[in-house]
């Protein structure tokens, strides 16, 4: 269909590690970990967008026309189509051309003509030409189940999804595709039935699945490419969240904003690497964090700059406890000790000479007697 070729809505492309979406090659899984960060409150402003675009399937059902509902859902699938192009991996929807064609498709001449459609597609006579002239209509069928899909496939996903993410995301479970499987068959039984209803959210039907040889964009090498063609959002989303977990990739939420991010190896990693959205500087996740991580490291008793100014400090206690040094001059000692400890923190060169030095007892005594004098 045209509407695959120009805006591939509902098409991933996986090779190897990485899935296509769009003109976008990303590690596979990125495209269900984006989803899944889309905010509560957008999914409920869409419910009743999707409620109207489905107004069309039931006509579609029934072979009845009604162009008031029709339309209504034009108007309702503009709208949410510029409210899904706020978040990522949807942002290319805010396109004039997808606009124009939602104004052809969603009308009453376009839905007329679905009856000689199917019988073009049955007699095999859809060639260029034809498909040309069904254009609307083919959208029509196309766009219609699809949008009116959108808020039932992301809340499943989140609903879903999510709290198996959060097994994988668990404080002891390695970050490797070994142990994503091993938790996998402890939440989802081997034995199943195709189309058993009770694991619904997981199955995928009318998909429809083409190979191709392809060349990797990493290292130029053919390549085994897997096209999959999905009727909707939910099966599209669900599919790239599995088959990035059957390469060892998962998503994982940011300890900074609570986001997901997609980790590809058995890394740690705790910090996404986009703008957090509360931080009034605009800074990284990964930037805030590396600096929290610092400021913790700092603390810890055992840190290096600690350690010159933990001796000293047990040495001006000691000599005072001996009388071999009067308080005043034990009091600017301190003083010193503690201001040249926090800019040993802020002063990378100053830590690695002078500071070591200057923390020495003679010349820190050194020094406190020429502030005193």
């Amino acid at each position: 269909m045209n509407l695959e070729k120009e805006s591939a809505l509902l098409t991933l492309i996986f090779a190897d590690d990485t899935v296509q979406y769009r003109n976008r090659i990303l590690p596979t899984g990125s495209i269900a970990c984006m989803a899944m960060n889309i905010p509560k409150d957008m999914l409920e402003k869409s419910l009743p967008l999707c409620q109207r675009i489905a107004a069309v399937n039931t006509m579609l059902r029934t072979g009845i026309a009604d162009k008031t509902a029709m339309s209504s859902a034009c108007m309702a699938a503009h709208s949410l189509l510029k409210l899904m192009a706020l978040h990522e991996p949807f942002t290319f929807l805010d396109n004039p051309k997808l606009d124009q064609r939602l104004d052809q498709a969603f009308t009453v001449d376009a839905f007329k003509k679905i009856r000689a459609f199917n019988s073009a597609v049955q007699n095999g006579m859809m060639d260029e030409e034809a498909e040309k002239k069904f254009g609307p209509t083919i959208d029509l069928l196309g766009l219609a189940p699809c949008l009116a899909n959108y808020y039932d496939a992301i809340s499943m996903l989140q609903e879903h999804i999510a709290p198996f993410a959060d097994q994988l995301d668990g404080k002891d479970l390695p970050r490797t595709k070994e142990a994503y499987l091993t938790q996998f068959s402890q939440s989802f039984p081997e034995n199943f039935r195709i189309g058993d209803s009770t694991d619904s959210w997981m199955s995928m039907i009318n998909v429809t699945v083409q190979y191709t040889a392809g060349v990797n964009e990493k290292n130029g090498q053919k390549q085994m490419k897997k096209h999959m063609h999905f009727l909707t959002f939910g099966g599209m989303l669900r599919a790239d969240f599995f088959e990035g977990i059957a390469v060892g990739h998962a998503p994982k939420r940011c300890a900074i904003c609570g986001r997901w991010f997609l980790t590809t190896d058995a890394r740690h990693t705790k910090y996404c690497s986009d703008l957090c959205p509360t931080d009034p500087l605009g800074r990284k996740c990964r930037v805030i964090g590396n600096l929290q991580g610092r400021a913790a490291r700092e603390l810890a008793a055992d840190h290096p700059l600690n350690a010159p100014y933990t001796r000293r400090m047990n040495t001006i206690n000691q000599c005072l406890s001996r009388g071999t040094i009067s308080k005043e001059l034990a009091d600017v000692m301190k003083k010193l000790a503690k201001d040249k400890k926090q800019r040993a923190k802020a002063d990378l060169e100053y830590s690695k000479g002078p500071y070591q030095r200057e923390m020495e007892q003679e010349a820190l005594k050194a020094e406190a007697k020429k502030l005193l004098a």
